[in-house]
């Protein structure tokens, strides 16, 4: 009797054990495993924002045309046609050296031209009665090609003895004098065509794909605080320094007052056209490291851990490079165990009808 009630304690004790360590199958869960969490959070549409980006560059102005006029042989300057400060015509003449030597080389290279050419009508003559070979006028013939190149040599020395300007343009500070020996490459004087002046700006690379020609550029220049300057680009750089990672961009002003001059600083901005750009709340944003991401809100209610590349700030808001589209849901509260696959309950609708 006693061993009877003993058994029959044991079994109520493994009875009421078993009944505690067998789960409970959730109504809809897989087998073997607990009911899913589903976790209550705020969601916000990303929505466009107007982005008028601009950047402040400074850079010097230089001509589009200008020169530095150099003598291309050596001599003493015979005669100055022109004043510093003059404005002239593109061949004018600017500075004449003296050329009484190259007229003497001249003048005896043409003249062994003549002699040459003279001599080979005699032998065209002699051919035709066969007092001489057909050889013996194909040498002649060389001779007098010969005598035409040095003549040609001796017509371009001479020519290189008056110094001309190459286009039109404004003469700068004279600071020489006649009976001055120069020699080849000396430096006499520059020559400027002011019309149109360009700027040089060093754009950064990340601003490319928004440059484009015909842009409008406004500069100013301490020498003239009350005036702003418009200018429009017209050449973009094939390449970006790989050092710098800088865009070089040209733009031309057109200087119908005469007051900008080579060399002058210029502060410039450059306006880029307007662009729509995601933005999204800052709260939205999880950190990881060097890292940003967003969860976005499927049509299945369960989220995608998102990375995103941030732009600026605007207030308690920021612009999203890339990452996200707009219209797409994210969660803006409820980040805390937040995680990638995570099925979720929007209670945005339920907070606005309250």
């Amino acid at each position: 009797m006693h061993r009877r009630t003993s058994l029959a304690i044991i079994s109520a004790l493994m009875f009421s054990f078993s009944s505690y360590t067998i789960p409970v199958q959730a109504k809809g869960a897989k087998g073997g495993q607990g009911p899913e969490r589903v976790v209550s959070v705020y969601t916000d549409t990303v929505q466009y924002h107007e982005v008028s980006q601009s950047i402040s560059l400074i850079g010097k102005l230089q001509s589009v045309q200008f020169v530095s006029v150099a003598p291309e042989v050596a001599g003493k300057v015979d005669s100055i046609k022109i004043t510093a400060n003059q404005t002239v015509t593109a061949g004018q003449l600017l500075v004449q050296l003296d050329d009484s030597k190259a007229q003497a080389v001249l003048m005896e290279a043409n003249a062994y031209f003549t002699d040459e050419q003279r001599k080979l009508n005699e032998y065209a003559t002699l051919v035709k009665s066969n007092a001489i070979t057909q050889t013996e006028v194909f040498a002649q013939t060389a001779l007098v090609d010969i005598a035409k190149a040095r003549l040609a040599a001796a017509q371009a020395n001479m020519d290189d003895h008056y110094l001309t300007a190459p286009f039109a343009g404004t003469v700068g500070l004279l600071d020489f004098s006649r009976g001055k020996m120069v020699s080849v490459g000396t430096e006499l004087l520059t020559l400027d065509d002011l019309s149109t002046m360009q700027l040089d700006l060093a754009v950064p690379e990340r601003y490319l794909s928004q440059l484009s020609t015909g842009m409008v550029v406004t500069a100013t220049s301490r020498a003239w605080d009350d005036q702003r300057f418009k200018g429009e680009v017209v050449a973009i750089d094939s390449r970006i320094n790989p050092e710098t990672l800088n865009l070089r961009v040209r733009v031309n002003f057109e200087n119908t007052d005469n007051h900008l001059k080579p060399g002058m600083m210029m502060s410039s901005s450059v306006v880029f056209p307007v662009i729509n750009e995601p933005i999204i709340p800052v709260q939205a944003i999880e950190y990881s490291g060097t890292k940003r991401f967003v969860y976005v809100v499927g049509e299945d209610e369960r989220v995608t851990r998102t990375q995103v590349f941030l732009g600026a700030r605007i207030v308690d808001q920021v612009l999203i490079e890339n990452g996200l589209d707009i219209g797409d849901r994210i969660v803006v509260q409820g980040l805390v165990n937040m995680r990638n696959g995570l099925q979720v309950k929007d209670l945005t609708d339920q907070q606005e009808t309250n």
